[in-house]
């Protein structure tokens, strides 16, 4: 082992609290996998939980493991290492099962990279007796797991806290034999065995079947968590070296009764289930006897949060601050703005998504453009200094006249933001930032086509031209290309594992795998697809039902696009 790696993960565990040693002795040792980097994985809140949850089963050992930066890769090769997990720093291959939690699609490839840094063989089926199990949990598992699906032993549909213990008592009864293991898997709601589906093709491309076999279920059922004040989503372990290091986060609930019609995790997470005030004001004691100074309220739309004022005053009376990721417009109140100022806020966020009130009507996000100014008046009300904002361009519907309305509402935006405040500060920075549209499954969009690279930055251009003479205005955007490749990674199947595993061979090099790949990207990404197409998610049942994303995605093209009922 690199002794230069060693200390570099030594030098992170100094620098946490809360992080969980176990004795291997007799245990059945789980990595679980960030496939990114340990900033951004230390952040995930989903990521923190299982890890705890599988470190209270007596017989577990939950060590962490996150994706290598360049440097460290060229340092594993060097001395002929392999991954390796922080807390005991054990070679990957050592545990039993190797758990990926994905949140984000790009990250497929960065999985793959680990297994093959490790010698571990991609494919499920090539993989020997003596190597781990290779699973996949996140949210990525219950969107569209088929690009990666022939790399996973086996896929974790759903919330996890109440699965793993009984993905742990499976493996304790089985597993002495892979097979006779899965065989018990399937038999498990929210657990998907890829292997145990054989999917066909129709002459056009289109995926004409899926079929279960060997005991597995025809549609595989979404696992959902039935009392959220049962378990707590907060960080396991403190590190100031993560994103959001510098504060407790507390998840208020999961899902979203808006029903956005771009947003996946509006859909996914239904039913809407907040966590009591009593339940979140255990926690905020708690954390602020462990001296806590600061929490970050997370959740889809934390400012929906039916009692956010009482649960302000639970913050306050423990002596925290508070801060919140992103607000809706509509639902930003003089008291939430007072409470954020006093928390230290710099910046406050809001989400637009489009510059016209007729495409936000299209997309289901029915907000004015007076409340967005309200929203403003209520920033240099309280004296926070900036404002940032999130845009989507390319969305179904778009006009150029929309996409040109992006500058114009900044414009006006900053006649209410150039006030001074009360104490007489100017105003600081107005931030654009400007996301590319991805059609993502289980939403009323997802029959839409992908807007292509080309398209999108000439989009963007159109904005930043709009903006060059604000001279407190930044534009911030993804790559078109980025987006490009997300579009595949949503909504392509199996055929897309093989583009997968090349751009893993090439060192995460995506952009010449794709250009060696032989299939054909356009076809899933921006080809319109019809109605009445099988979908390569179409064997799940996370709680969405296809006929009511069909009604809205009908209704995204009425004339007014009023929104309607959730699908």
């Amino acid at each position: 082992m690199s002794w230069t790696l060693k200390k570099k993960a030594l030098s992170l565990l100094d620098a946490e609290q809360g992080t969980v040693h176990k004795d291997w002795g007799g245990k059945i040792a789980v990595a679980l996998v960030y496939p990114n980097s340990y900033a951004v994985g230390m952040s995930n809140l989903g990521f923190q939980t299982i890890y705890r949850h599988l470190n209270e089963l007596p017989d577990v050992v939950c060590e962490r493991v996150f994706l290598p930066d360049a440097a460290d890769v060229a340092e594993l090769a060097r001395t002929r290492s392999v991954p390796f997990s922080l807390e005991s720093q054990r070679p990957l291959t050592d545990f039993h099962m190797i758990g990926f939690s994905v949140t984000y699609e790009g990250d497929y490839i960065n999985a793959l990279r680990i297994l093959d840094l490790a010698g571990i063989p991609l494919r499920a089926a090539a993989r020997r007796p003596h190597d781990p199990l290779v699973l996949m949990g996140g949210v990525c598992a219950f969107s569209n797991p088929e690009p990666i699906a022939p790399f996973m032993d086996f896929v974790v549909v759903g919330e996890g806290e109440e699965l793993v213990g009984e993905l742990i008592a499976a493996y304790r009864e089985r597993y002495r034999d892979r097979s006779s293991f899965l065989d018990l898997l399937t038999g498990l709601e929210g657990v998907y065995v890829p292997e145990r589906y054989d999917v066909s093709y129709a002459a056009d491309g289109t995926l004409a079947e899926v079929t279960a076999r060997a005991g597995a279920p025809g549609i595989v059922t979404k696992r959902r968590l039935k009392d959220v004040n049962a378990f707590r989503t907060i960080a396991a372990v403190k590190t100031p070296n993560a994103e959001y290091g510098h504060m407790a986060l507390l998840e208020v609930g999961k899902g979203c009764g808006r029903g956005c019609r771009f947003c996946l995790e509006g859909q996914v997470y239904r039913p809407v289930r907040h966590r009591s005030v009593a339940a979140l004001g255990d926690t905020i004691k708690e954390l602020a006897a462990q001296g806590e100074k600061r929490i970050g309220l997370v959740g889809a739309c934390v400012s929906d949060y039916p009692w956010i004022g009482e649960l302000l005053k639970v913050v306050e009376a423990n002596g925290m601050e508070l801060s919140i990721s992103s607000l809706r417009a509509d639902s930003l109140t003089d008291e939430l703005a007072a409470s954020l100022a006093r928390g230290g806020h710099r910046t406050l966020t809001i989400a637009p998504e489009a510059g016209t009130e007729r495409l936000r009507r299209a997309i289901r996000k029915a907000i004015t453009d007076e409340q967005i100014l309200a929203a403003c008046d209520l920033v240099r009300a309280h004296g926070i200094p900036n404002l940032k904002t999130y845009f989507m361009i390319g969305q179904p519907t778009e006009t150029d006249e929309d996409v040109e309305a992006i500058p114009d509402l900044a414009r006006r935006m900053l006649e209410r933001l150039r006030v001074l405040d009360a104490k007489g500060h100017p105003f600081g920075r107005l931030t654009l930032s400007i996301s590319s549209f991805v059609p993502k499954p289980w939403t009323p969009f997802q029959w839409a086509p992908f807007a292509g690279a080309d398209a999108l930055s000439k989009k963007l251009e159109t904005i930043k031209r709009g903006v060059r003479s604000l001279s407190n205005v930044r534009v911030l955007h993804e790559n078109p290309r980025e987006a490009a490749l997300q579009a595949l990674l949503a909504r392509g199947d199996r055929r897309v594992a093989d583009f997968l595993e090349a751009a893993a061979r090439q060192g995460g090099e995506w952009r010449r795998a794709l250009r060696e790949w032989d299939g054909d990207a356009d076809f899933h990404t921006t080809r319109p697809r019809a109605l009445d197409e099988r979908l390569p998610w179409d064997h799940f049942e996370v709680g969405v039902k296809k006929a009511g994303l069909a009604r809205e995605w009908e209704r995204a093209h009425a004339p007014d696009a009023a929104p309607a009922g959730v699908a």
